[in-house]
C-alpha cells in the first residue's frame, strides 16, 4: 500500500496537491486565487529554505568543534542555539504578519535577505579561540551568532511567514502540508550529510557550497514576497488580525509541553549517546533526522497515530530510555538501534498529538510559535540548565516522566492532575533507585560541567587492594592504588609494557616529555630528576580531579607543569618545546576531538619534538579503529609506525591497551619489534584526515 504522505487530500499526490492549481483539488475560495505556478514557487522556496537550515547545522557544529576541544557538547549547545534562533524566526513571522502592512512585512524582508546575501558572502574569519571555562556555553552562541546568525534567522522565519502568505489566498487546508514538505528537506539535508557530502566535500567546499545555495534562496524568496505583495490581497496593505474565536491557553500549553517534551528527549538522548560513542555527525543526525521525519508523517499521513498501538509501544519506549539515562550497559551494547527506535514512537506520540490539536490556517503562526516555544524550552533546559543543576543526565530522566504524564493524559484517558504528577514523581523515584543500584564500586564523587560527567569511583582490585579511577561517562580515564606501597606504579592503560611505558622507560637524561590529556595524571609516574614533563588538558574540572584525587603529579620526580587549554592550539601558540617524547591520550573515551587527529595537527606535534623524537598515540576505543588513521598520516609524514598491543592484567589493575609509536627513529622501533612487543603497520592509501576533511564512518567497528 502507497503511503498517505504521498497524496493529497482527495488521492492526489503530494507533488500534485502542492503544484497543481488549487482549482483542481479545492472549491474555489471567496478571495482571489493564488496566481498559476505560485503554488511552485511557494513549494520549492519553503523546501530550499528548510533543506539549507539544516544543512548548516552539521557542517557549522563540526567547523566549531575544535573550537572547544571536540567536547560532545558542542552539538548539544548548537541545537539550543537553532533552536532558540528558530523561535525569534518564528516570532518575527508571527508579529509581521499580526502588526505590519503586507507592503512593511515585503520591505522588511526583501531588506533583511539583502543584508543576509552580504554577510553570507563576506563570513567572518574562522580563527575564534574562546576562553576556556567550564562551561564556555555563551562563547558556543557567540561564535555561532558570528558564523551564521542573521542567515539561520531568515531562513527560520521563511516556512511560516511564507504559509501565512499563501494561506491568505484561501487555501489553508493546503498550508499544512508546506509544513510536511519543508521537514521532509530538512530531513534529506540531514541524511544526506553524512552518507553523500561528508565523504566527498572538505569543510571549505561545503560551506561555499552551501553560500551558493543561500544566495539562490535569498532571490527566490525575494521573488516570492514581491509576489505576495503585488496580488491583490498583498496589496491590501493591512496587517492580519487574530482570526476566528481565539484558542484557549490550555491548548497552548498542551502544544508547549508537547514539543518540550520531544526537544528534550532529543538532545537528551543525543548527548548520552555522543559522550559515549563519538560527538560525530551522523550519531548528531539520525535523532534529529527521525525526529523531523515523525512531523512530516504526522501532517501528511495522521491516521499513522493509532491509539492502541502506542498504548503498548509508548511504555516500552520509555522503559528503554530511562535504561539509557541510567547509565546501564544497555547504552553501550545496544545503544543506536534501540534509543533510535524508542525516540522514534516518542516523537510519533508527541507530535502525533500535536497534528491533531492543530488550529485552523488563521492561527498558523500562533501553533508554530508555540511549537518553537517548546522546542527552545527544552533545548534550554538540557543545553544549559541541566549540566549545572544535575551530575548525570538526569534530563533524560525528567522529559520521560512529563513524556509518561502525557501519555497516561492522551492514551490512557487520566484527567486527574494529582494523580499525574504522582505518576511522573514515581517515574523520578524509580530512575533514582534504578541509576544508584550497586555495581561494585563505590562512587565518592561525581561532577559535570560543558565536558561531559566525571566520578571518582573506588573498587577492590583483584589483588584485594583498593584502586580509584577516574570515569569520563561510561570510560575510565585511569586510576590509581591507594596503598602506600603501590601509588607510584603506572597502571591502568599504562602498565610498563604499554607502548607509553616502553618509550619513557628508555634510558635517557633529563627527558622533556609533552601529555595531551591529563587523566589521574599516570604519566607523570615514570618521571626522573631531571626530567620535564608537560600536560595539556581542556577540561578545568579533570585539572582539578586530578591534582585532589590522585598522587601521581605531586608523587612525580619530575618537573611537572599542568596548561590549561586545548592542546592543539596551546601548541600552535607554543615556541617548539623539544619534545623527547609527546603522547597523545585524547581518544580513549570514545569522544574523539578529530581535529587532534589531522594531517595538520601531527605536523604542529612534530614541530614541537626533537628530529628522533617519538610521538605515542593512545587509541585504545571501543567503538573506533583508529589505526587507518594514525597510519596513513604517519606514512604521509614519511614516519614509520609501530603497533603496542597489551592485554589485561587483573591483578595488576592492568587494563588492555593499545598504542601506535611514530618516528623517524626506525632502529629503535626495530629493538621493539624483535622483542615481539609490536608490529609495523603499514599505509593502504586510504584518504588522510586533514582539518577540512575526516570520515568518522570509515573508522567505525
Amino acid at each position: 500500500m502507497v503511503p498517505e504522505f504521498f497524496y493529497s487530500i482527495r488521492s492526489v499526490t503530494i507533488m500534485e496537491s502542492i503544484t497543481s492549481g488549487p482549482d483542481e483539488i479545492y472549491d474555489a475560495p471567496a478571495v482571489e486565487p493564488t496566481p498559476p505556478g505560485s503554488t511552485v514557487l511557494y513549494a520549492v522556496t519553503i523546501f530550499i529554505s528548510a533543506t539549507l537550515l539544516f544543512l548548516i547545522q552539521p557542517i557549522v557544529a563540526k567547523e566549531l568543534l575544535p573550537w572547544f576541544g571536540g567536547a560532545a557538547a558542542v552539538w548539544g549547545a548548537c541545537m539550543v542555539y537553532f533552536q532558540a534562533l528558530l523561535l525569534l524566526g518564528y516570532l518575527y513571522a508571527h508579529y509581521s504578519i499580526r502588526t505590519l502592512s503586507s507592503r512593511a512585512q515585503v520591505t522588511l524582508h526583501i531588506g533583511l535577505l539583502a543584508v543576509s546575501v552580504l554577510v553570507t558572502l563576506f563570513p567572518a574569519p574562522a580563527d575564534i579561540h574562546p576562553p576556556v571555562v567550564a562551561h564556555p556555553f555563551w562563547e558556543t552562541m557567540k561564535a555561532l551568532t558570528i558564523r551564521i546568525g542573521l542567515p539561520y534567522f531568515l531562513l527560520s522565519s521563511t516556512t511560516p511567514l511564507l504559509q501565512s502568505w499563501y494561506s491568505r489566498g484561501g487555501y489553508g487546508t493546503i498550508t499544512y502540508r508546506f509544513f510536511a514538505l519543508s521537514n521532509l528537506g530538512s530531513v534529506l539535508a540531514l541524511m544526506a550529510f553524512p552518507l553523500a557530502i561528508e565523504p566527498v566535500l572538505d569543510l571549505n567546499t561545503q560551506l561555499a557550497t552551501w553560500r551558493v545555495f543561500y544566495v539562490v534562496f535569498a532571490l527566490l524568496c525575494s521573488i516570492v514576497s514581491m509576489r505576495f505583495y503585488g496580488s491583490r490581497m498583498g496589496h491590501s496593505c493591512t496587517p492580519v488580525p487574530n482570526a476566528g474565536p481565539g484558542i484557549e491557553w490550555r491548548r497552548k500549553l498542551t502544544w508547549i509541553a508537547l514539543a518540550a517534551c520531544s526537544s528534550a528527549l532529543l538532545l537528551g538522548v543525543t548527548n548520552s549517546l555522543c559522550q559515549n560513542i563519538a560527538p560525530m555527525p551522523l550519531l548528531w543526525i539520525a535523532p534529529l533526522a527521525i525526529y523531523l521525519l515523525s512531523f512530516v508523517i504526522c501532517f501528511d499521513y495522521e491516521r499513522s497515530f493509532h491509539r492502541p498501538s502506542f498504548q503498548v509501544l509508548l511504555p516500552a519506549a520509555l522503559v528503554v530510555l530511562i535504561a539509557a539515562g541510567a547509565n546501564s550497559d544497555i547504552t553501550v551494547r545496544a545503544a543506536v538501534p534501540l534509543c533510535l527506535a524508542s525516540l522514534f514512537i516518542v516523537f510519533m506520540f508527541c507530535h502525533g498529538q500535536v497534528a491533531a490539536l492543530k488550529p485552523a490556517s488563521s492561527h498558523l503562526t500562533d501553533f508554530y510559535l508555540c511549537i518553537s516555544v517548546g522546542g527552545a524550552l527544552g533545548g534550554v533546559f538540557v543545553g544549559l540548565a541541566a549540566p549545572v543543576l544535575f551530575s548525570e543526565f538526569f534530563e533524560v530522566q525528567m522529559a520521560v516522566a512529563l513524556c509518561l504524564a502525557l501519555g497516561l493524559r492522551f492514551l490512557f484517558g487520566f484527567r486527574s492532575q494529582v494523580f499525574l504528577v504522582t505518576a511522573a514523581a514515581a517515574c523520578i523515584l524509580f530512575v533514582w533507585v534504578f541509576g544508584n543500584l550497586p555495581d561494585g564500586a563505590n562512587t565518592t564523587l561525581r561532577a559535570r560541567n560543558f565536558y561531559g560527567i566525571l566520578s571518582i569511583r573506588e573498587r577492590q582490585s583483584s589483588s584485594g587492594g583498593t584502586v580509584r579511577e577516574v570515569v569520563h561517562g561510561k570510560v575510565i580515564h585511569g586510576g590509581q592504588a591507594i596503598s602506600e606501597s603501590e601509588r607510584r606504579e603506572p597502571k591502568y592503560y599504562y602498565g610498563r609494557k604499554s607502548g607509553v611505558g616502553i618509550v619513557l622507560q628508555r634510558p635517557m637524561d633529563a627527558r622533556r616529555v609533552g601529555i595531551v590529556g591529563l587523566g589521574a595524571g599516570t604519566v607523570a609516574a615514570y618521571g626522573t630528576p631531571g626530567d620535564s614533563y608537560r600536560f595539556y588538558e581542556i577540561n578545568p574540572l579533570m585539572m582539578d580531579l586530578a591534582k585532589s584525587q590522585f598522587t601521581y603529579i605531586g608523587d612525580s620526580r619530575a618537573k611537572v607543569e599542568l596548561v590549561l587549554g586545548d592542546a592543539r592550539i596551546s601548541l600552535e601558540q607554543e615556541p617548539a618545546n623539544h619534545f623527547d617524547v609527546l603522547a597523545l591520550d585524547a581518544f580513549s573515551g570514545d569522544s574523539i576531538p578529530v581535529h587532534l587527529l589531522t594531517e595538520e595537527a601531527f605536523r604542529c606535534y612534530f614541530r614541537h619534538l626533537k628530529q628522533d623524537g617519538i610521538l605515542a598515540v593512545h587509541i585504545s576505543n571501543q567503538f573506533l579503529d583508529l589505526r587507518p588513521v594514525v597510519t596513513e598520516i604517519a606514512a604521509k609524514l614519511s614516519k614509520n609506525a609501530l603497533l603496542v598491543q597489551t592485554d589485561k592484567e587483573e591483578g595488576a589493575s592492568i587494563l588492555r591497551s593499545a598504542w601506535i609509536l611514530v618516528t623517524a627513529d626506525l632502529p629503535f622501533l626495530e629493538t621493539i619489534r624483535a622483542q615481539g612487543r609490536g608490529e609495523f603497520l603499514r599505509s593502504a592509501q586510504r584518504p588522510v584526515w586533514t582539518d577540512q576533511y575526516s570520515n568518522i564512518l570509515s573508522v567505525l567497528r
